[in-house]
């Protein structure tokens, strides 16, 4: 789903409008880039090795990020939530919680070389169990119409090894291999997982 970083970052303007958030609850960023920014970063030597073979000024790119974001098939950031949830009537502490998934964000850039991770924001003031948001831009190579390199999520799974199969989508494969990372690092502390 597309990203909300006001949110995460817990701009108070939009957070006092949200009730199941505790005020002085806990939180913690773990990192925070400005999708714009990291846009730049990631992105602007290839809009330039573009713009350099164009010889019509119209279709030359000024500003990729803006590009994307009106793009009805993309959003410029994507987000994952994850979170470990104990079973009805049983316990996980914040801390247990919040090692498991500081992990799972420590290694995130490992497991997903295409998705560039540009926020991960600790939430244990709502209302619920501990979470995490991930941020990411997917970056993917070898386009052959448009800039070389791009964002998109299909093609950049696809270059991490993870396609379509019959009606299972690479999102939905690639989900479920995260869930599996997931499972890894609670099994290490010793937790049994059943997934819901």
């Amino acid at each position: 789903s597309a990203a909300h970083r006001e949110h995460n970052i817990r701009n108070e303007k939009v957070v006092s409008k949200e009730t199941h958030i505790q005020e002085n609850g806990h939180y913690e960023i773990w990192k925070d880039e400005i999708p714009r920014q990291a846009y730049h970063k990631l992105f602007d030597k290839y809009v330039e090795r573009y713009n350099a073979k164009q010889t019509r000024e119209d279709r030359k790119i000024t500003d990729y990020y803006s590009q994307v974001e009106k793009d009805a098939k993309k959003h410029p950031v994507y987000e994952m939530i994850v979170g470990v949830y104990p079973e009805k009537g049983k316990f996980i502490d914040e801390e247990t919680q919040r090692s498991i998934l500081k992990e799972f964000v420590d290694n995130w850039q490992v497991r997903n070389p295409n998705l560039y991770m540009c926020g991960a924001y600790f939430h244990a003031d709502e209302e619920g169990e501990p979470h995490v948001h991930i941020d990411y831009i997917p970056v993917a190579r070898g386009y052959s119409k448009g800039m070389d390199t791009q964002t998109g999520l299909v093609k950049a799974l696809e270059q991490q090894g993870i396609t379509k199969e019959g009606r299972e989508t690479a999102q939905i494969k690639w989900e479920r291999s995260e869930n599996e990372y997931l499972t890894k690092f609670c099994e290490a502390r010793g937790f049994e997982v059943q997934h819901p």
